[in-house]
């Protein structure tokens, strides 16, 4: 049962709090969170967080993502490199990636990023929400 339910885990995408099942601390994999941004009421530069859930990485980690359009539009009101990979760096606990924020408005519009590949790790909370203005 347990091995099944392992099995289900990770088709879902889903990972425990310390990486994969039946492992120690220090010996389980990397898992790397894409991390929820705030609500941007200005515009300008800002940067989405992918961070270990581990803590520090013991090794180069890279991270490969892309922005998808919600509401918000590439080009009309946020602008990011469409896809590409980062590098949470060996003694660091995160990485970063740019985006500008180009318009804001009264209606609240989204966009997100998703995380497509750790290597070497894991993902763990694939996807970030950004939220751009929104009085109503």
């Amino acid at each position: 049962m347990k091995t099944i339910m392992v099995l289900l885990l990770l088709l879902l995408g889903i990972v425990p709090a310390h990486g994969a099942p039946g492992c120690d601390p220090p010996d389980c994999p990397d898992v790397v969170d894409a991390l929820d941004g705030p609500v941007h009421e200005s515009t300008g530069l800002y940067a989405a967080v992918l961070k270990s859930r581990n803590g520090a990485v013991k090794q180069n980690v890279e991270v490969s993502y892309k922005f998808v359009d919600g509401t918000a539009k590439q080009g009309e009101d946020y602008r990011a490199e469409q896809s590409g990979t980062v590098t949470i760096k060996a003694g660091q606990d995160h990485a970063e990636v740019p985006y500008t924020v180009l318009r804001v408005g009264a209606d609240k519009k989204q966009f997100t990023l998703q995380i497509t590949r750790v290597k070497p790790g894991q993902i763990g909370k694939s996807v970030a929400v950004f939220t751009i203005g929104g009085k109503r």
